[in-house]
């Protein structure tokens, strides 16, 4: 399975068991040095079960993903964060 999101990818790998639905709007941050390589996209479909998620449109840019941790390798962790943006927090 391809963790990483490439340039022109509509089908994505997030977390499984998440209540995400279609119509909701999410973020895709940067993994690169340019920090304006981020994707804002609508999902269309969220499997719970796999994870797999499906996207309105095509990402822009290329967000690296991996199954663990790269700080041993690097120094720094650069697994791409996945925001959802239209819900609500209340603590």
């Amino acid at each position: 399975m391809q963790l990483s999101a490439k340039k022109g990818d509509t089908t994505i790998y997030v977390d499984p068991g998440l209540d995400w639905v279609s119509g909701d709007q999410i973020y895709l941050a940067p993994t690169a040095m340019q920090h304006l390589h981020s994707d804002y996209v609508n999902v269309v479909s969220y499997d719970q079960g796999s994870g797999i998620l499906v996207t309105d449109q095509p990402l822009q840019y290329y967000h690296f993903g991996t199954g663990s941790t790269t700080k041993t390798d690097y120094g720094v962790d650069m697994r791409g964060e996945v925001v959802l943006l239209n819900r609500n927090v209340l603590i």
